[in-house]
């Protein structure tokens, strides 16, 4: 495994309209919340509860987002582990291409990249039976 740090521009390139559908998806899911609240309606995003009966894998994310406008990031980190680990390291990858101008390279041999797999897969299903068991 080789990890190196590379100098990158700083804008990402990124498809205008990808950000403009995920900052549509959020504030869709942001005002259903809100009106919920507000209203007292039950809103429950996640299609995938409501026609399965059980928990998504990323579950959890809007009762997080909550959690972290309120400050309460351990909080919000239980609702799911993973996906708001995965945050944090976007996050922070985000912020050092654009204040840095810097990323981190991974290269990994055909070994390395099938034994990163099999343990992110397991990852996967540990904090999606996580998330049915623990957050609902």
């Amino acid at each position: 495994m080789k990890i190196e740090v590379v100098r990158v521009s700083r804008r990402p390139p990124w498809p205008l309209w990808a950000v403009l559908l995920a900052v549509v998806w959020l504030a869709l899911g942001g005002a259903a919340m809100w009106l919920g609240i507000r209203f007292g309606w039950p809103v429950q995003l996640c299609l995938f509860k409501r026609l399965a009966g059980f928990a998504c894998p990323t579950c959890g994310f809007a009762r997080g987002a909550l959690n972290l406008l309120e400050g309460n990031i351990i909080q919000a980190w239980l609702c799911n582990p993973l996906l708001y680990s995965l945050l944090g390291v976007f996050a922070v990858s985000v912020a050092a291409r654009l204040f840095l101008a810097r990323s981190v390279r991974v290269h990994l041999s055909r070994a390395e990249r099938t034994l990163a797999w099999v343990i992110a897969i397991a990852i996967f299903f540990a904090n999606w039976m996580y998330v049915i068991f623990c957050v609902g």
